[in-house]
């Protein structure tokens, strides 16, 4: 308050809120796969089965079993072994899936498109017994000529 004048003014003050809005960024969420090798190690046991030739110096009489020596014979032998067969499975143990809301909007998109055209200017008329004759077409304008 003024003491001259014994008057005194207040003045009124007020604010007011704007609320507006912008895009920012949220960050992104990548996820990525990649493929990791651990070496395996199994033990198996493989069996092998070799021939051998034995050849044994010998000198004695043959016998009556041994009469029929000096015919034709064959013996044989087949030699086997084991080998190991690796079979790896694959299996899903795990699924990740990512989602994401989404708002669909209608866009009018404009463009030109091209298309070739064609203008024939054939001079040829056909007359009455089906030959070509004087000029009488039109430009732009096809005529199909007789075939014969």
């Amino acid at each position: 308050m003024d003491p001259r004048s014994g008057s005194g003014q207040i003045d009124l003050v007020e604010e007011t809120l704007r609320v507006g809005k912008r895009a920012v960024g949220g960050g992104r969420v990548r996820v990525r796969s990649y493929v990791v090798e651990t070496p395996v190690e199994e033990q198996v046991s493989l069996r092998e089965e070799h021939v051998d030739i034995e050849r044994r110096p010998m000198d004695r009489a043959p016998t009556a079993a041994d009469e029929a020596l000096f015919g034709e014979r064959v013996i044989e032998a087949t030699e086997t072994g084991e080998e190991a067969i690796i079979a790896k499975e694959a299996r899903v143990i795990e699924e990740v899936t990512l989602r994401k809301d989404t708002e669909e909007r209608v866009e009018t998109v404009r463009d030109t498109v091209r298309r070739t055209e064609l203008e024939v200017d054939d001079t040829r008329t056909i007359d009455a017994t089906g030959t070509v004759a004087a000029p009488a077409s039109k430009p732009g304008r096809v005529d199909p000529a007789p075939r014969r």
